[in-house]
């Protein structure tokens, strides 16, 4: 099943995928996609089927980028975001996408992003509360449950996603 992962900056959400990576490499699946995290002023991609890193974004200001893409309050890495179009292209059990933000919205930055989303059976997107209701619009026809992270289900959710995600994929 493909899900919607939402909830509030800061609650939990990049947490909760890496552990529902962990119970679906436990289980024998594997996991491709891109995980997004910040470190300081940088923001890195990761590509989640080899672990390797590539710096996605600066916060604007703090320093340059050549030929960067500005976007809200981010200067965007052109090397950074086609590095994490590569891992969405990936084949693999589950994919997981975090996150999708205004520049996906737009057509820009991970442009692949709902194209792997629609294809994959077992998918996960994660996108902040305030772009969620712009996302659904775009996914309109596509089967899929919206799952809210809050501080209280943050704990249990990742079992539950897992389930609900590949429980179909994890009877092969």
């Amino acid at each position: 099943m493909r899900i919607i992962l939402t909830g509030d900056r800061g609650v939990g959400k990049t947490t909760v995928c890496r552990r529902v990576i962990e119970i679906a490499r436990k289980k024998g699946l594997s996991c491709v996609g891109t995980i997004t995290s910040q470190q300081g002023e940088d923001l890195l991609v990761e590509d989640i089927s080899t672990g390797e890193r590539r710096l996605l974004a600066v916060v604007a200001g703090s320093r340059e980028i050549p030929d960067g893409i500005p976007s809200c309050h981010f200067l965007f890495s052109r090397e950074g975001i086609e590095f994490g179009r590569g891992a969405l292209r990936k084949e693999g059990d589950l994919l997981i996408i975090d996150e999708f933000g205004r520049l996906e919205l737009t057509g820009r930055g991970f442009d692949n992003a709902l194209a792997a989303f629609k294809k994959h059976r077992s998918a996960i997107l994660v996108v902040r509360d305030i772009l969620k209701d712009e996302l659904l619009e775009k996914l309109d026809g596509v089967d899929l449950r919206v799952v809210e992270i809050t501080e209280r289900n943050r704990e249990e959710a990742p079992r539950e996603i897992f389930e609900l995600a590949c429980g179909d994929v994890n009877a092969h």
